[in-house]
């Protein structure tokens, strides 16, 4: 009977507890767009137990209908609300002044409307995965995209979309360009503390959706920073790698202040040891951003974003032997190891890397949003960049290496020292400084309900100077300018040079024009751009049209080649480009939908390519790059599963390239300019996330590519007098691109155990990866073998956090470890001409990194 007595009360019990319980639903999405918001945080006032929204925005809690429902989403007011069955929609307010607009101009791609392929990584993953992965590396769960640390110092990481290199990958910051106007490159090194600053980030492969006639042969990046906070507040974190790197952040907010303006602020600071020996970093970073609500009708903002650094670098590939790991990834006898490095060296006792990098790359932004009328909008960004500092290295005879493969300092500074004829080696600066000014103004009018009609114009101008400078003598007196291939010769000028200095400055030093060496050079470019679009909307059909025309005026000025001032300004190569895109997307019904896209994109050659063998010479015979593409795509989404797939086919035309140097009859070297290389570049992308459980997240992505040159060519190298000297083959055709997998699989969870603790990793497994080769170097028509092939590889990333309380603040803290399985691997690596490797940067092994946030 007690017995009975005893189940029947707890029957009672678990039947009230079930009474007093009921499912909470409802749908978050953003208050302005009216797009669901994924993952945002919702539970009980007081409760420790929640759940997110799935991937359509909805929820579904099991809770008491009494109390009150907190719904929390980084970048959005906390909405604190009272508990019932039904909440209906929660329209989540953003706490940034002027998002949207930066949102136009920086044309993000809107889902189920936009038709093209397009993947968002959102703060919250920013936040969890940054820790001291390069900016680049966030995006290596993304369908068609490779990030690599490259040689490992800090800042040094390359991206590559769909098989092309950053020179034809679009990186824009708030809409505005940043790939560098001379040679398409992006140095992530000037972007280091960008992650900290970071809203969202937007890869859009392929041509993408931007109006701007830039570089998206393989895709664009587009990095949406935060704009001015309208709640105010402020957070302090503090990181740690077990390599010793420490990093702080500190950040605020004034928040909406009585005149209407609110100020936000981010800085940080890194110091430390790097994983590759050697390397070091001194980084500092800033972010500032001002808006101030004029009226309804005007919006101003003002952002400035910079990151003056010091960083040691591995510039050298290291062959297998000095790794200590073959080509397939076997340890063998010998080697150093993968953190081996053998750019430094000892001198006087202390280490000496003669590869540094130095730069201070600040980017100050006025934006000007003016709502004309209800139906017109003006948005326009004024923008400035100066970019000051080099990297160093060695100039001269090679100095020696030791029994441990280091570099020999103190061997070389004494032949120096007893030398009578200056430095036979030195350290010298290759400075790259430059002055960039722009404009972008875009004018959107709603001509009807159905119809947007957009115009604008990207109107740049950019000077880089090139020289190189004395950085150190070790142990010399002075170092001898021969002038040895300079066209003019010395000419009578001074050949003694010295430390100046100005060397290495990042501010306002500037080393004078005579005590310059090596070159000494400017690059003149002036773009100038037109665009237009027109973007149709009605009930389940959306389109676009869009099209551009730029014109890019060319100059070089030369200090060093030429000796007389009349002779040192080339002149103006002006070259036209266009692009032109159209899209379509079908909703088939709320969770179905498909899309198809096509463009043509023609290039002006790079600046590199117009003057030949680093003179005022122009090369005759400049074609414009050429890429026509198509895709098409498919996307569902419901409440626990999300899947797109979509297909790619480009052809790339007429791609430039530079032969290697050649004889000719006077006894110096010249080099071709090969135009006619095709490449075709087509594959299937698959991504996909799903959550079985309300506090579990799944997710993966598939890549499957097949790129490949197309076709042989020939180029004629001919004498001042049209006679032809020399004739070039590029025997390609049919050989796979290198330096990118052209397979990927990925797969992530998280998972959030309660409010406080949750844990999450993510694996991707790289494959059918081809050694980087020159195709300029395939000179024999028989020689048809594919290049090395590269062992496939998968990498672990996992991470664990928790929320608490610190001295009465919001606190997080959390560890991350990387490459959790210390897997060895070939990260990139050259071909060596016969079918094996001859030399590469392995990828880093296990690593951790600690870091806690106070919240304020």
């Amino acid at each position: 009977m007690k017995h009975f007595t005893k189940l029947f009360l707890l029957g009672v019990f678990a039947l009230s507890s079930t009474i007093s319980l009921a499912q909470v639903k409802g749908t978050v999405v953003d208050a302005s767009s009216n797009q669901a918001l994924v993952g945002a945080s919702i539970y009980l006032e007081g409760d420790n137990k929640g759940t997110s929204s799935s991937l359509d925005g909805t929820f579904d809690l099991s809770a008491s209908p009494s109390g009150n429902l907190v719904i929390r989403f980084i970048g959005y007011e906390t909405q604190t609300l009272p508990a019932k069955e039904d909440m209906g929609v929660v329209a989540m307010v953003s706490t940034s002044l002027g998002l949207d607009e930066v949102s136009v101009i920086a044309n993000i791609a809107v889902d189920r409307k936009t038709p093209v392929a397009v993947s968002t990584i959102d703060p919250i993953y920013v936040a969890e995965y940054a820790g001291t992965q390069e900016l680049p590396e966030l995006l290596k769960l993304t369908p068609g995209v490779y990030a690599t640390k490259t040689g490992g110092g800090v800042g040094d990481a390359r991206i590559n979309i769909r098989g092309f290199d950053q020179r034809n990958v679009a990186v824009l910051i708030n809409g505005i360009p940043v790939n560098d106007m001379e040679n398409g490159w992006v140095y992530w090194s000037n972007w280091s503390g960008l992650g900290d600053a970071v809203s969202q980030i937007q890869v859009q492969r392929g041509l993408g959706a931007s109006k701007l006639a830039i570089n998206s042969i393989g895709g664009t990046m587009n990095i949406v920073t935060k704009t001015t906070d309208a709640v105010k507040g402020g957070s302090f974190q503090t990181q740690y790698s077990d390599y010793g790197q420490l990093k702080n952040t500190f950040s605020y907010s004034t928040g909406k202040m009585g005149d209407g303006s609110a100020v936000t602020a981010v800085v940080s600071n890194t110091q430390g040891d790097g994983y590759i020996d050697g390397t070091y970093v001194q980084a500092s970073s800033y972010f500032l951003s001002y808006a101030k609500d004029i009226n309804e009708d005007h919006l101003l903002t003002f952002t400035a974003i910079g990151a003056p650094q010091k960083h040691g670098q591995r510039d050298r590939m290291l062959s297998p032997e000095e790794v200590g790991y073959d080509e397939h990834g076997n340890e063998i006898d010998g080697g150093y190891g993968i953190k081996y490095n053998k750019d430094w060296g000892y001198y006087n006792g202390e280490m000496l890397n003669q590869r540094n990098n130095y730069y201070h790359k600040p980017q100050i932004a006025l934006n000007h949003y003016w709502s004309m009328s209800p139906t017109t909008h003006l948005s326009t960004s004024a923008y400035v960049s100066v970019g000051k500092g080099g990297g160093s290295g060695p100039l001269g005879d090679y100095a020696p290496t030791d029994e441990n493969g280091q570099i020999d300092w103190d061997t070389a500074a004494a032949w120096n020292d007893t030398s009578s004829a200056g430095s036979y080696t030195i350290l010298r600066n290759s400075v790259n400084n430059h002055k960039w000014l722009g404009v972008l103004s875009t004018l959107r009018h709603e001509a009807s309900d159905n119809w947007d009609i957009t115009i604008g114009v990207d109107a740049r101008h950019y000077r880089g100077e090139h020289f190189r400078e004395v950085r150190d003598l070790m142990g010399g007196d002075y170092w001898f300018e021969e002038f040895k291939y300079a066209v003019d010769g010395d000419a009578g000028r001074d050949q003694i040079r010295t430390v100046d200095e100005n060397s290495t400055s990042l501010w306002m030093g500037r080393t004078p024009f005579e005590n310059r060496v090596a070159y000494d050079n400017d690059g003149i470019v002036v773009y100038t751009g037109l665009f237009g679009q027109a973007e149709y909307s009605k009930d389940q059909l959306s389109a676009f049209f869009s099209g551009s025309v730029s014109n890019t005026w060319n100059t070089r000025v030369d200090r060093y080649n030429y000796a007389n001032e009349a002779d040192q300004t080339s002149e103006t190569v002006a070259i036209l480009g266009y692009n032109a895109k159209a899209g379509l997307n079908y909703n088939i019904d709320e969770r179905n939908n498909v899309f198809v896209n096509t463009g043509i994109y023609s290039r002006a050659p790079f600046f590199g390519f117009v003057f030949q063998n680093y003179q005022n010479v122009v090369a005759d015979n400049l074609l414009n790059e050429r890429a026509m593409s198509a895709e098409g795509g498919y996307q569902f989404k419901a409440s626990k599963f999300a899947v797109k797939v979509n297909g790619y086919y480009t052809q790339w035309k007429d791609k430039t390239l530079l032969s290697g140097r050649i004889p000719t009859a006077d006894g110096g070297t010249t080099r071709a300019l090969v135009s006619g290389q095709d490449a075709l570049h087509q594959g299937v992308e698959v991504e996909f996330n799903t959550k079985p459980m309300h506090n579990l997240d799944l997710g993966g992505v598939i890549s499957l590519g097949d790129w490949k040159w197309e076709g042989d060519v020939f180029a004629t190298l001919q004498s001042d007098i049209d006679q032809s000297i020399d004739t070039i083959a590029i025997y390609a055709d049919g050989l796979y691109v290198g330096n990118q997998p052209q397979q990927q699989l990925g797969m992530k969870f998280r998972y959030q155990i309660n409010r406080t603790f949750d844990f999450g990793g993510q694996y991707v497994y790289n494959a059918k990866m081809y050694a980087n080769y020159d195709a300029t170097d395939r000179e024999d028509a028989d020689f048809r073998d594919q290049p090395f092939q590269l062992d496939p590889y998968g990498l672990l990333d996992l991470r664990a956090g928790a929320r608490f309380e610190m001295l009465g603040l919001d606190s997080y803290a959390q560890i991350q470890c990387y490459n959790a399985l210390d897997t060895f691997y070939w990260a990139e690596g050259r071909d060596n001409g016969d079918g094996g490797l001859k030399d590469g940067f392995p990828g880093w092994g296990r690593t951790f990194n600690a870091s806690l946030k106070l919240n304020f």
